[in-house]
């Protein structure tokens, strides 16, 4: 399934939203993407990120009102997270949700028995990708959820763990309910750790952009951050 073709992401027109979490002080998280999102911070700190600043939620979340963005075909959502603690079982844990109702995607642990998931949707059915990993620890990991019309895949830290076949457009229920990171609508199955570098895009990232995007993220140090603007970003396409 794995050599379905996709097209190469453009800053320009297919960044949906791009948060960097580097403004170290306050309680909004802003969008540097060329729709200029505005979220609220709740129980988080600021802290050294995989690059630059990151928030460290303790019961936590960033939440957005409805972003108001047109339903893309495809979509891809990738960010850096490490938990204070190893996680392999227990109570449920949401990484990415909405904020208020149902729907797709969320990015999850503990969830029906499985230890984590990239749960995605096309217009006509819900669908699940399993981990194949059984545990982990409290360190960084680089998410992607990319899904075409036809595959949705997730990889971790560069690799493809498992991929699942989606078979329609995507479904992203962000544009209606709002979205909530480190949390499930802002109140419950909190994420307890550090999140940094998350984007969301209009179309399916290629393995060869998220190894690229994984690099890029690692060679820059704090000090010389290269995306902190949405100006820098597209620069380097």
């Amino acid at each position: 399934m794995s050599c379905v073709v996709v097209h190469a992401a453009d800053p320009e027109k297919d960044l949906l939203i791009y948060l960097p979490f580097d403004e170290g002080q306050g309680n909004k998280a802003k969008d540097v993407g060329p729709n200029g999102f505005v979220g609220d911070i709740k129980n988080a700190k600021w802290v050294e990120g995989v690059s630059g600043q990151a928030l460290h939620f303790k019961s936590g979340s960033v939440n957005f009102d409805p972003l108001k963005i047109d339903q893309p075909k495809e979509m891809t959502i990738e960010f850096w997270f490490k938990p204070d603690e190893k996680i392999e079982g227990g109570g449920r844990i949401d990484l990415l949700y909405r904020l208020n109702g149902g729907g797709r995607p969320h990015i999850t642990f503990n969830r029906g028995g499985v230890l984590f998931g990239f749960y995605f949707a096309t217009q006509g059915v819900e669908l699940p990708i399993h981990t194949n990993y059984d545990a982990f620890e409290p360190e960084w990991y680089y998410f992607v959820g990319s899904q075409s019309k036809q595959i949705a895949w997730m990889y971790i830290d560069g690799e493809l763990d498992n991929e699942a076949k989606a078979g329609g457009d995507a479904r992203m229920d962000f544009g209606t309910e709002g979205m909530c990171i480190a949390a499930s609508q802002g109140n419950s199955n909190f994420f307890n750790g550090i999140i940094d570098e998350f984007k969301m895009w209009s179309v399916a990232l290629t393995a060869e952009e998220v190894k690229a995007n994984m690099e890029k993220t690692l060679a820059v140090d704090a000090g010389g951050k290269l995306t902190t603007t949405w100006g820098k970003l597209k620069s380097e396409k």
